[in-house]
């Protein structure tokens, strides 16, 4: 594998040291350099044993997840790089993992050079409970969900785990980075798709990965657990897609679901469910207005 044209970004917020190591471990062999962005939090002499290829990047406070992915792409096309992969602190890749979304980008390149991104088919296993996260295709007015074998194109890719073709970065559009956190990978995703390019998912390639800050399961059916100030980016971005983002009828379907599941599991699962639901209240007039940015640029404190 050409470990050299690889660059790897993990972008931080208050680690787990232990998780942090054995993540950098895991991708180390796979790429030529790991870029350590750091929102917060970071040791870096909890990493000196696997610092080899470690770089840690701050701008010594938490900028998000925007800012963070345009400068790893940014420094991909300054280094001379192919590919850019990116991974949040908690998510667990399988050793070959790097190469085969590698390999199967470049295989579908051969047939379609539109493709520019791919991304694994992640797995949440917490509380003896397994749950796959389906790719979504949008069609029409519905965004179908596919979990089946192979490669194929979707809709929009998750932040951890995807791989960028950074040849192309320049023509499409950079991450938004004032949406902070929640929907900055689908919003680029669907830029991205309106510019012609295609997003690959693929299930050949599986990652471990927490999907929320814990699960709640109310019999049959599990939710989600949050802070209030995750609720509020949740709710903010969504309305902020609805009213100033150019939308398909079934990204826009897509959108009100989630804000609906937001509202739903912050009233029912989180541990402080009144501020929750206070912040979702807030998020969603700041989104309407589209008044976007960190919590303290919007909050005032």
């Amino acid at each position: 594998m050409q470990v050299n044209d690889i660059l790897a970004i993990i972008i931080c917020f208050h680690p787990d040291h232990r998780r942090l190591r054995d993540l950098i471990s895991n991708i180390s062999w796979n790429v030529s350099k790991i870029i350590l962005f750091d929102n917060g939090g970071v040791n870096p002499a909890e990493l000196i044993d696997v610092a080899d290829k470690v770089k840690i990047e701050s701008r010594g406070r938490n900028v998000g997840l925007g800012e963070a992915l345009n400068f790893a792409c940014d420094a991909g096309v300054r280094g001379g790089y192919r590919f850019v992969v990116s991974f949040d602190q908690d998510s667990s890749p399988p050793r070959e993992m790097i190469d085969l979304l590698r390999r199967e980008l470049l295989v579908y390149q051969d047939k379609d050079a539109r493709a520019i991104a791919i991304g694994p088919q992640l797995i949440d296993r917490r509380n003896d409970h397994e749950e796959v996260m389906p790719f979504i295709c949008f069609n029409g007015f519905k965004a179908l969900k596919w979990s089946g074998e192979g490669t194929r194109p979707v809709s929009h890719l998750i932040t951890s785990g995807c791989m960028i073709d950074v040849s192309c970065w320049g023509t499409v559009d950079r991450f938004l980075d004032d949406l902070f956190i929640d929907y900055v990978d689908n919003n680029w995703s669907w830029r991205a798709g309106r510019r012609g390019y295609v997003l690959l998912g693929t299930s050949l390639a599986k990652m471990p990965h927490e999907l929320s800050e814990g699960i709640e399961q109310i019999g049959a059916f599990s939710t989600n657990k949050y802070s209030p100030l995750r609720r509020y980016f949740q709710m903010r971005n969504s309305a902020y897609h609805l009213f100033h983002e150019r939308l398909t009828l079934a990204q826009r379907l897509y959108v009100l679901r989630s804000m609906a599941v937001t509202f739903v599991s912050a009233m029912i699962s989180d541990p402080s469910s009144l501020r929750s639901l206070s912040q979702c209240i807030r998020g969603l007039g700041h989104g309407l207005v589209g008044r976007l940015g960190p919590w303290k640029k919007t909050h005032g404190d």
